[in-house]
Order: structure tokens, then C-alpha cells, then sequence
């Protein structure tokens, strides 16, 4: 086989994998199975505690803060891309986070940090016209919301506090996100404060829901 006969079998390969990128909870807690994963990251988005969440993370009385992204020219963000078994499992995914969470699909290029490793992977990004939708707040604000919510899955401090401690240990020096690290030492601050230390509020085994996927292992999100 030629070279570039290899190359378009590359991309032809690629072309009909199904990869999705995952900046929050998937970093630390999949709950789906996988093929293949690689830890890297994505440009041109930030990261930010700007959607709501009522039944992982909060209620709807308390409502919690997880993670979406917003577009920055000047930004990145690290995460895990995993590869999903076959499409069934991805349009499983697909309809929960799109048609019932109300995010939106953007397909974006995932590094390695060396750049030895790239793959084309699905993100799904919450939008401001979702219900659940909660917009930014000044940090010390968001501190004492995340501090003070819990849900289903957990505390909603759990989890701030691992995905900033996934990212600190598997994300170099020059790619920590500082406002997620600030964000981990506030909520930290708020639960000295009411007496917890931030391990109180993690939990060994978060619940799981069943996969609605016949004959898959793919089971809804606790993020």
C-alpha cells in the first residue's frame, strides 16, 4: 500500500469512529464502556459553571452548577475523548444529551499535549436557551451555590472538587484551567465553613441508571 493509499484509509477509518469529548464529570466517572480514550485538549472554548442541574447535582429547589463550554478564540480546555463500541451507543448519547438535555453538538479536534495523537470527537455544549440554563454569577457567588448543593449523584463540591484534581493530575502545568483551580479553593473555604472537609462530600459509589440500549452497557451520566 502506497502512502497515501494509507492515509485515506486513516481517514476513511476515522470518518466512521465515534468519539465524544468529555470536560466535566466524563473525565472521572465515564459510566459508559469504551474502545479506546485519550486525555488532551480542545481550542477555541472555556470552560464554565454556567449550566443548572436539578437532578444529578442539585434539585429544584437548590438547583447545582456543572460545566458547559463557551467559544474563546484564546481558550482551551482539557478533558478525555473516548471511543464508543458503534453507533447505537453513540446515538444513545446523542438523543440524551441533545434532544433531552438540551446541549448542542460541535465537533472539535482533540491533542494530545505533545500533539502526537489527534482524533476528531462530538462535544456537547449547553446552551443559554435550555431550562436549566443559570448564566455567570461573580465566583465567590458560585463558590457558596456549589457548597451548598447536592442531588442523586452526590454533593455538587464532589464535583468541582475531582474534576479539578483529575486535571491536576493528568493535565501539564501550562494547561490547568486557573479559574477551576480558584473555584476548588472557594468551595473548599465554603465547606471548612460549615464544618465539612472536602472529602465529606465525596462519595465512593454514585448511583448508575440503567442503559435504555439493548444489549449495550451504556448508562446515563451522573454529571
Amino acid at each position: 500500500m502506497t502512502a497515501a493509499a494509507a492515509a485515506a484509509a486513516e481517514v476513511e477509518a476515522q470518518s466512521t469512529e465515534y468519539w465524544v469529548f468529555g470536560y466535566g464529570s466524563l473525565c472521572w466517572n465515564p459510566g459508559f464502556e469504551y474502545t479506546d480514550s485519550i486525555i488532551g485538549y480542545v481550542q477555541g472554548f472555556s470552560r464554565k459553571f454556567w449550566q443548572g442541574n436539578v437532578a444529578h447535582r442539585g434539585t429544584k429547589e437548590k438547583p447545582g452548577r456543572v460545566a458547559t463550554l463557551i467559544e474563546d478564540p484564546q481558550g482551551f480546555v482539557w478533558g478525555k475523548a473516548f471511543l464508543l463500541p458503534d453507533e447505537t451507543a453513540f446515538r444513545y448519547l446523542e438523543m440524551r444529551e441533545v434532544y433531552l438535555g438540551g446541549y448542542e453538538v460541535h465537533k472539535v479536534d482533540v491533542l494530545s499535549d505533545d500533539i502526537s495523537r489527534s482524533v476528531n470527537a462530538t462535544m456537547y455544549v449547553a446552551t443559554p436557551n435550555n431550562i436549566h440554563w443559570l448564566g455567570e454569577v461573580p465566583i465567590d457567588q458560585l463558590a457558596t451555590q456549589v457548597a451548598t448543593c447536592s442531588g442523586s449523584a452526590g454533593h455538587n463540591a464532589e464535583y468541582v472538587i475531582l474534576l479539578a484534581r483529575w486535571e491536576r493530575q493528568y493535565a501539564p502545568d501550562h494547561r490547568i484551567d486557573a479559574e477551576l483551580a480558584e473555584l476548588e479553593g472557594l468551595v473548599n473555604e465554603r465547606l471548612r465553613e460549615r464544618g465539612l472537609r472536602p472529602d465529606d462530600v465525596l462519595v465512593g459509589n454514585r448511583p448508575t441508571f440503567s442503559s435504555m440500549v439493548p444489549g449495550k452497557t451504556l448508562r446515563c451520566l451522573n454529571i
